[in-house]
């Protein structure tokens, strides 16, 4: 009997070791299963921030490439701004030789004509027999000058 007992205790803690090592197991297998959990969490998430990256990337470069087209754009305006000031006083110039050289001949006739006016009194003058007969026609009456226009009239102008 005592042989038996010795058995039966050798069985039993044979039994306690390989429930001992069932339940180690257990909990080693439990762990692998976690820190495999968390590794595939963690891949996860590292292939998410990748794709975020990757999207910032993406991102960034159509930012870089808009701003890039906005100072071209700015450029190009300011050019045509530059162009577009520089025809307008080239034309301004044009116009005012234009008009200074019209203004000139105008003069010029005017000034012809008053001569030929002249002359053209000074013979009547000399033909004429009466000196009263031919007169210098009087001046009319000068207009003012702006300033003076610009004021109110009064009665007494009227």
């Amino acid at each position: 009997m005592a042989r038996a007992r010795a058995d039966a205790e050798e069985r039993i803690a044979a039994a306690r070791a390989e429930r001992d090592d069932a339940i180690a197991q257990a909990d080693a297998d439990a762990k692998v299963r976690a820190a495999e959990a968390d590794r595939d969490e963690a891949r996860e998430k590292a292939s998410g921030a990748e794709a975020a990256t990757v999207e910032a990337r993406q991102d960034i470069a159509r930012a870089e490439a808009a701003a890039q087209a906005a100072q071209a754009e700015t450029e190009r305006v300011r050019t045509d701004a530059g162009r577009m000031l520089g025809e307008a006083r080239a034309d301004a110039a044009r116009e005012r030789e234009e008009l200074r050289v019209d203004l000139r001949a105008r003069a010029e006739r005017a000034e012809r004509q008053a001569d030929a006016y002249r002359d053209e009194l000074a013979q009547l003058r000399a033909a004429s027999p009466d000196p009263v007969a031919v007169e210098a026609p009087a001046k009319a009456a000068r207009r003012g000058t702006r300033a003076q226009s610009a004021q109110p009239r009064t009665a007494a102008d009227q």
